[in-house]
Order: C-alpha cells, then sequence, then structure tokens
C-alpha cells in the first residue's frame, strides 16, 4: 500500500490518521513542492524515532516507477507539505501507482490555499484563476501570468498569485521580486489593471507563530522583505464592506 499523507501547515495540523502511519509504514518525505517548518520534522522524529528518508525532485517525478514499486513489498507513505495531490509531482505518483497496480490511500490536512483566503478576509467565492508569479533568470522572464489577472479583474474576481517557491533556500520570491515582474508584464501588456499604486495583500507564513499579513501598494510592497517560509500575494477585485473591514481586522503590519 502507498499512502500520500499531508503534514498541514505546521505540527499542530498533522491530522490523526498521519500519525497513526508513522509508526506503521516506511517513511518519505519531499521537501521541494512546499514548505515544511521544522517543528514538523522535530514531530515526527519524536513519534518514529527516527528520520523519514527525504527525497528530491528526480526520485519523484524522474524515478516515480521505482518509487512507486516499493509499495508492492511494504507499505510506505509520502509525506508531503500541506494538502496531498495539490502539486503536479503527487498526481504522477497516484497515476503510476494504478499502472502497477498498487493502492493508494491519501490523507488529506489544511492546504496554503484555503488557509491565506481564510486569513485574508476577503470572500472565498469571489477569487478567480489562480497565478504562479515565476523566479526570473537571465533567459527565462516569462509575462503571460498577466492575461490570467487581467480575466480575474474583468469578471471582478480577486487574484491570488502564487510566489514561485525555492526548496534550497526554503522561501518564496520575495515581494519586491515579484513587485518588478508584475511592472514589467504591465508595460508589456498596457491594459492598464496594474500599476506603482495598485493595492495587494501578502500573506506569510500563514498558521505560524512569525505570521505575517501586510496591505499595502506595490510601491511600498518592494520594500518588504520576509523570512524564510511561503509567501503569497492577492490582488483584491473591489471590495464589499464586509471584506474590507475584515481585511483591515487581519492585517498584522
Amino acid at each position: 500500500m502507498l499512502y500520500l499523507a499531508g503534514l498541514g501547515l505546521c505540527s499542530n495540523d498533522i491530522p490523526s490518521s498521519a500519525v497513526k502511519l508513522l509508526g506503521k509504514t516506511e517513511l518519505y518525505l519531499e521537501r521541494y513542492t512546499s514548505f515544511i517548518p521544522d517543528d514538523t520534522l522535530s514531530f515526527i522524529k519524536e513519534q518514529t524515532g527516527k528520520a523519514p528518508t527525504e527525497l528530491k525532485r528526480a526520485d519523484l517525478e524522474d524515478g516515480a516507477k521505482e518509487f512507486v514499486a516499493r509499495a508492492k513489498a511494504k507499505d510506505i507513505t509520502l509525506l508531503v507539505g500541506g494538502d496531498p495531490l495539490v502539486a503536479t509531482t503527487h498526481k504522477i505518483i497516484i497515476n503510476e501507482a494504478a499502472k502497477q497496480g498498487v493502492s493508494v490511500s491519501v490523507v488529506h490536512a489544511q492546504s496554503i490555499l484555503s488557509a491565506a483566503i481564510g486569513e485574508s478576509g476577503l470572500d472565498f467565492y469571489r477569487f478567480g484563476q489562480i497565478i504562479t508569479i515565476p523566479r526570473w533568470s537571465e533567459h527565462y522572464k516569462p509575462v503571460s501570468f498577466y492575461e490570467i489577472i487581467e480575466g480575474n479583474a474583468k469578471r471582478k474576481l480577486h487574484s491570488l498569485l502564487l510566489l514561485d517557491y525555492d526548496a534550497e533556500t526554503r522561501s518564496s520570491l520575495q515581494p519586491g521580486e515579484a513587485v518588478i515582474t508584475l511592472l514589467q508584464a504591465e508595460s508589456e501588456y498596457k491594459m492598464g489593471i496594474i500599476s506603482s499604486d495598485t493595492k495587494i495583500l501578502l500573506l506569510h507564513n500563514v498558521s505560524l507563530a512569525d505570521k505575517a499579513i501586510r496591505y499595502a501598494t506595490l510601491k511600498e510592497a518592494q520594500s518588504i522583505v520576509f523570512s524564510i517560509g511561503p509567501t503569497l500575494m492577492i490582488m483584491p477585485s473591489a471590495l464589499t464592506d464586509i471584506e474590507m473591514e475584515t481585511l483591515r481586522n487581519r492585517v498584522t503590519g
């Protein structure tokens, strides 16, 4: 049997059904699709007396066949941050399991997506398509995400922007970098929906002790720097009165 177990956003989020798997199965862990706090790993070690085997991207994507084959002889658990099956990597795993006739059981947990929307105070049903703001490199500077933001804005929907996560630094794209990318996209499309005065909401380390929620213009956001951990950006559409009141009550700085 192959288990995919979500660890939520912090050690307090780990479902009891996932805890039961810690001592009964062979444990593997991946940290490249999402942030997993150190206290979560400490909790796992306390429960099992050992550390899970950490897998890299190549182990699960290029080596999906070999990884799944291990579950034919023994019960294994892949521990992932947040909620399983949100990342494409995990869909690759369950599809490979189906090909090999390996049974899969998924233990769901809290997702950064639902948690961030809840923390924002904005209405869940008023969000449009989710976008990722990529980390630019010398030869990779895509701005096509702008079309999704524009489509959401036309329908008066909020845009949830995932800031590209880097497993090595265990951090998302910093707000200043995301601002540069957004303004560059506007300069290329020239649709007039993004400017230095555009208001955005930044949510950092949702559910953790050092959680931060900032409401600022893009110009102000350029000087905001966060510590390690995941950061999301929300570009709100027109706010209802209750959304604005709740947002003001949620902002921490």
